[in-house]
């Protein structure tokens, strides 16, 4: 688990945006998930929006889309 506070943003507004900007860059959940030390399920569950990044690493991963402001 990532707890790197300056993981880069995507700066997505939305989960469907931020799954649309990884592809038109032509990255992968996975891929990104790796990159940033996540987890590919919690990285897939945010895109999802089955996990809303309350808090835990689906907060970490919110806010490295830029779903999410770091706390």
């Amino acid at each position: 688990m990532s707890t790197n506070a300056n993981v880069p943003t995507i700066r997505a507004k939305t989960p469907q945006e931020a799954k649309q900007l990884l592809q038109a860059k032509g990255v992968t959940l996975k891929q990104f998930a790796a990159k940033h030390d996540f987890d590919y399920r919690t990285v897939s569950e945010v895109v999802r929006g089955v996990n809303k990044g309350l808090y835990g690493e689906g907060h970490k991963v919110a806010v490295a889309f830029g779903l999410k402001k770091a706390a």
